[in-house]
């Protein structure tokens, strides 16, 4: 995405926000709050922006928490944000409360319910959380103690 482009997304992004928050808009306090990103000639600081107010988007706007999975973080290539996707998740797991509802929209939307169509819309999503994964390089296997070494004793 273009720069411009960009900074259209992230200034919608930020109206609508502030909008939901019942706020006068002032777009003076727009730069004011884009410069707490950093410099506004950079690419990198629009995109952590845009970020930090989808996922802000994205959590006080969730009435239904599979919702989450089925429409906010179901990113797929024909999306405008997709090549922000992972930005835009790991800023909303710095939410406090974030998490929790991502788990529980994965519970409404793996309980009986929902038909496997609905399912498979999530794919998006969980294509989005293995490449997480596989990013972050964690562990998914059994924990292997090494040879000579014994667990820790209370005394």
């Amino acid at each position: 995405m273009k720069l411009a482009q960009l900074k259209q997304k992230v200034y919608e992004a930020w109206e609508f926000l502030n909008t939901y928050k019942g706020r006068v808009l002032q777009p003076e306090n727009f730069k004011l709050e884009m410069l707490s990103f950093g410099d506004l000639r950079r690419k990198d600081t629009w995109v952590s922006a845009l970020a930090r107010f989808e996922a802000l988007n994205a959590y006080h706007n969730c009435l239904d928490a599979y919702m989450l999975i089925l429409n906010d973080f179901n990113f797929t290539r024909d999306r405008w944000d997709y090549e922000y996707r992972h930005q835009i998740l790991d800023e909303f797991l710095m939410i406090p409360d974030a998490l929790d509802l991502l788990e529980l929209g994965l519970e409404q939307l793996l309980k009986e319910p929902f038909a496997p169509e609905n399912r498979r819309e999530a794919s998006g999503f969980f294509e989005l959380v293995e490449e997480q994964r596989s990013l972050l390089k964690l562990p998914t296997g059994p924990v292997w103690r090494l040879t000579g070494t014994y667990p820790a004793r209370a005394s």
